[in-house]
């Protein structure tokens, strides 16, 4: 458990440093409802099916642009480790659709550790996971396929409500970088950390086999982007960007298998 505050601290540090951006553009509201479906196997073991589509709001009105499915088999070998691989695949490489917008590949293989335990009273878990998205069907530009890595920290804690219903409010915040391999001197810099999500939820357990989950975050995707300069060199735009989105969603998830209902099981987040 050492480790935990070291990790915990660089995360802050790097989220702090990448947060010190000369330039801020904030996007139009993001709607990102998602339906899943866990079937709970022998342990707190599972495999997950999710269906997620993405709508951006633009003065009123929304136009869900595309969606991605999310496949995964998670096996705990102890009460507080576990790992597993997962497969994301969107409906266009081009618009990152899924846990990162504006992330380029449609088919992203990937596999994950987690650990879980308390800290002062709250759940308190750790998701490391490394991924290799695929551009299969781009149309948008990007460059190619991109290996990268992803840190999430999450905080939550669990009230009943009666005798059946459940609230778990959790606070999260991930951090994603790009794994560089020798890259080339002549490409362009880029950030350490690349994209930065923190995310706000109330999970809301009804029975043992139906929860939903509404939430709300804050996309940042961290660039350098072309700098512009007048006639005396002062920069008018460009450089070191912070790209928000916001977003609010809906998760809707239904827990299958006669293990679903036992007492002893560790239901995980629906941000999984």
């Amino acid at each position: 458990m050492r480790f935990l505050p070291l990790c915990a601290a660089a995360l802050l540090l790097l989220a702090v440093q990448n947060a010190t951006a000369q330039r801020r553009s904030t996007a139009n509201l993001v709607l990102l409802p998602e339906v899943q479906a866990e079937i709970a196997l022998t342990g707190n073991d599972y495999v997950l099916v999710g269906v997620n589509l993405v709508s951006q709001v633009n003065s009123g009105e929304s136009t869900f642009a595309g969606g991605q499915l999310r496949l995964g088999y998670e096996h705990f070998w102890t009460e507080h480790w576990s790992w597993g691989p997962t497969l994301r695949i969107g409906s266009d490489a081009g618009g990152g659709y899924g846990d990162f917008l504006d992330l380029p590949g449609n088919l992203v293989p990937g596999a994950l550790l987690r650990h879980t335990g308390t800290v002062g009273g709250f759940g308190f878990s750790q998701r490391l996971a490394a991924e290799y998205a695929v551009v299969t069907n781009d149309s948008y530009g990007n460059s190619g396929n991109r290996a990268h890595a992803r840190l999430r920290l999450a905080l939550d804690r669990e009230f009943a409500v009666g005798s059946r219903v459940k609230l778990r409010p959790r606070l999260s915040y991930e951090a994603l970088t790009y794994l560089r391999f020798q890259r080339d001197e002549s490409q362009n810099k880029e950030r350490f950390i690349d994209f930065g999500n923190d995310r706000a939820e109330v999970g809301v357990r009804l029975s043992p086999r139906f929860d939903f989950t509404p939430w709300f975050a804050f996309q940042t995707q961290y660039i350098n982007a072309l700098e512009l300069r007048d006639a005396d060199g002062n920069l008018v735009t460009g450089g070191r960007t912070n790209l928000r989105s916001p977003q609010l969603g809906l998760d809707l998830r239904i827990l299958l298998g006669k293990n679903a209902t036992s007492a002893n099981r560790n239901v995980l987040p629906t941000q999984h």
